[in-house]
């Protein structure tokens, strides 16, 4: 039998992998334990760099060896830099040496965080950094694996110091976009772009504020539907798209005041901050403007719902006028006297999105594509998800009929997101419904609307109201915390719903809580929760 190889059998090979494996452990133990005393010792020299570099080439991803690098050049550093000209060429000598071994472990492992982390610590530190080489060592890696969402990373942080063109970097994504669609990190950094091309100068303005933008905006809403009809079940680029329908412009408003003896309330469309609203936001009483402090209602920096603390008496046929300067103008809201003493002020709401006429035409376009699509993939549920966000994007109150048809349809396709879809559903009723009763004189809630809510979505703008009826409803109770936002509130009315605890109920001055019908409460419970307020609880 000679001359031939010999197989090993499985058992044989066994053992062999497990001395080799043994063998490299003995080794790496020694070396780490090594390293180790040297380091305990304060020995930050070059053998102890030697070391470290041996076993990072093996594993790259010790970060603790990388520490200790770090702390080697550090030491380095301090002492070479300070004597004289050739020591300072040796540090970049040292420099480019570590360069070209975090190199060489991001070849073994391209994912390696410690290495990037150790090349940007590298190129941040040194006095020399040659940005237009890592913007190439970027490239190389992203031929390898064009969504190494690393290298992306460090393709940002490059861009960040040396301030390429952000045309050829927009170039760049459209690149690799076009050789492989389904890339989260391209599509991702794409965004980043655009935002850093189009800044937000006059502020909640961003892609749609110039004849150009709006060039801009069509183009990218084709280039991702082009990708989205490439692959449907690719969902990289249906969220890419989520994002470029959410760049429109958006301004805070002063929504819903309130004016009680006891309490003055303000509503805003959006979370605003202290400074922000002391700026801009002042309350009359009889043309006299009224000093206060502002109080954030759920404790929260910036809040939907600021409490306004002032000394004024507040009597019966005051003239009270809210003003709001927003970047739109100044919006003055007058107050009416709905009960004695209880003076509230509303603005109209306006839930449509601003797109300019030429991107809604685009939308309707790709509406068009999206049914088309759906006509041969009915199940889809992307495909689906965005013909429901393309309508209400267009003309969400025209369209409020068929977006809920389409949810519905959603939660049966996709069961496992049915709770996002009873969100959307909810959320956008309670806009349909806030339309109408912004016009409507009165202190109450009633969900007028035969669809379950399951949250408490534009609560704010219901903070005027004394009787509140959620009872037949689906809320649980993670949703009891938001309650806060019904500062005046006396009647609250959560019948029948699905509540298991009552932990999270906030402090409302109430004369009356209806819990009935809430099974899976229990009634000690509800016992030690009536014993710490002063309403009476129904239960």
């Amino acid at each position: 039998m000679h001359g031939r190889v010999k197989v090993r059998t499985s058992e044989e090979e066994k053992a062999r992998k497990e001395r080799e494996r043994q063998e490299k452990l003995k080794t790496f133990k020694y070396a780490m334990n090594k390293i180790q005393k040297k380091r305990k010792e304060g020995e930050l020299d070059k053998e102890l760099l030697e070391l470290t570099a041996k076993v990072l080439s093996s594993n790259p991803d010790i970060y603790t060896l990388w520490n200790v690098r770090r702390e080697i050049l550090t030491a380095f550093r301090k002492y070479e830099c300070d004597i004289n000209d050739e020591l300072q060429a040796e540090m970049s000598n040292l420099y480019d040496a570590e360069l070209q071994l975090t190199e060489y472990c991001l070849k073994m492992n391209p994912k390696s965080y410690s290495a990037w982390h150790q090349r940007k610590w590298i190129l941040t530190t040194r006095p020399d950094p040659d940005w237009q080489q890592e913007l190439s060592v970027c490239n190389k890696y992203l031929k390898l694996d064009e969504r190494n969402f690393l290298t992306w990373d460090y393709r940002r942080f490059v861009v960040s110091q040396s301030k390429p063109s952000l045309k050829d970097e927009f170039e760049f994504t459209t690149e690799k976009l076009h050789e492989n669609f389904s890339n989260y990190s391209a599509w991702h950094y794409r965004s980043k772009i655009l935002v850093a091309m189009y800044p937000d100068l006059k502020g909640g303005q961003l892609i749609t504020d110039s004849p150009m933008e709006e060039i801009r905006h069509k183009q990218e809403l084709k280039m991702v539907q082009s990708a989205a009809f490439t692959d449907p079940d690719d969902t990289s680029a249906w969220f890419y798209q989520r994002w470029l329908l959410g760049a429109v412009k958006r301004t805070c408003k002063l929504m819903a005041c309130v004016v009680t003896p006891s309490k003055t309330t303000f509503a805003f469309s959006d979370p605003v901050v202290q400074t922000y609203i002391t700026l801009l936001t002042r309350l009359s009483v009889n043309n006299v403007v009224i000093n206060g402090n502002w109080v954030p209602c759920t404790g929260s920096h910036s809040d939907v719902l600021w409490i306004y603390e002032h000394n004024e008496e507040i009597t019966s046929g005051m003239q009270i006028e809210a003003f709001f300067e927003s970047v739109t103008g100044i919006d003055t809201i007058e107050f009416v006297e709905e009960k004695p003493l209880i003076y509230v002020g509303k603005l109209h709401v306006d839930f449509s999105l601003k797109y300019s006429g030429p991107v809604i035409d685009e939308l309707n376009n790709q509406l068009d594509s999206c049914r088309q699509l759906l006509a041969l993939e009915p199940d889809n549920k992307w495909t689906l998800l965005t013909t429901t966000i393309f309508l209400y994007c267009i003309d969400g109150k025209k369209y409020h009929k068929e977006i809920v048809e389409n949810l519905q349809t959603l939660k049966t396709i996709d069961k496992l997101r049915t709770g996002y879809y009873d969100y959307l559903i909810t959320k956008w009723s309670v806009e349909q419904q806030l339309y109408d009763d912004c016009l409507k004189n009165g202190l109450e809630l009633k969900i007028n609307f035969e669809h379950k809510i399951t949250s408490l979505p534009h609560l704010q703008y219901y903070s005027y109201c004394e009787t509140v009826d959620l009872s037949k409803q689906n809320l649980i109770s993670c949703g009891l915390p938001s309650l806060i936002l019904l500062p005046h509130c006396k009647k609250l009315n959560l019948e029948n719903n699905k509540l298991t605890t009552l932990k999270g109920f906030p402090k409302l001055q109430l004369e009356e809580l209806n819990l009935k019908g809430n099974e899976h409460l229990t009634t000690k419970e509800v016992e030690e929760f009536k014993e710490k307020r002063k309403f009476s609880v129904i239960f």
